[in-house]
């Protein structure tokens, strides 16, 4: 899933972080390449877990159904963000790309045997499974706990953090309307009147379905607060 910023660092926390030249060649030997085009899924719900991926290029979602059907979209995935931590034999979620994506793919054994030899990759996929929790726990309160238009505010300071520009207040939503109200939470028509509260209030201006500039940071950043 997504990993937030490594507070010790400052800096995303990347299968890579830490790795001395010699052990990067090791892990970029198991890389092979794999490129998917806007609507193809990287795997499904269920599947066996054979491999572990690196998003390159793109924008990618994870999703999760249940027995009925319903589904949760879980995250937004963007460059530098690890994929398939498994908990057993088996993926617990669907990722999909959401516009034309290149992903590194590893195959999970050998990588989980690489981590045997070096400490520091152990670490890193440590590290990365604390973040994914912190993320899941503030996604949690923001659904549990904001009103509809917090919650749209708690998703663009996500996507504005991650962008190639940290702190971006151009952000460009490449998931629809579903999508997003799949992810807060919401129906389409209350994301819709959220995004239009936003606008009104001059926190935000719209200039089509997929561009969106933050106006005042600051009221965002306030809104989207997960504590």
């Amino acid at each position: 899933m997504v990993c937030p910023l490594n507070p010790e660092h400052k800096q995303p926390l990347t299968i890579y972080s830490g790795l001395c030249p010699s052990d990067m060649q090791r892990l970029d030997a198991m890389v092979i390449y794999r490129n998917l085009d806007s609507g193809d899924y990287l795997f499904h719900q269920h599947t066996p877990a054979r491999s572990v991926y690196v998003l390159e290029e793109g924008i990618m979602m994870m999703e999760r159904s249940s027995s009925t059907g319903r589904r949760q979209v879980m995250a937004f995935m963007q460059p530098g963000n690890f994929i398939g931590i498994p908990h057993n034999q088996h993926y617990d979620y669907t990722v999909s790309a959401l516009q034309t994506s290149r992903v590194q793919e590893m195959a999970l054994k050998p990588f989980v045997e690489l981590q045997d030899d070096i400490s520091q990759l152990k670490e890193n996929v440590r590290g990365i499974g604390g973040n994914i929790l912190a993320h899941t726990l503030d996604q949690v309160f923001a659904l549990g706990q904001k009103k509809a238009h917090e919650r749209v505010c708690f998703l663009l300071k996500q996507l504005s953090d991650r962008a190639l520009v940290p702190g971006s207040r151009s952000i460009e939503l490449v998931m629809t309307r579903q999508d997003i109200a799949d992810y807060l939470g919401l129906t389409i028509e209350t994301v819709s009147r959220a995004f239009g509260k936003l606008k009104r209030e001059k926190v935000i201006d719209i200039f089509s379905a997929h561009t969106v500039e933050i106006i005042d940071m600051e009221a965002v950043e306030e809104m989207a607060l997960a504590d």
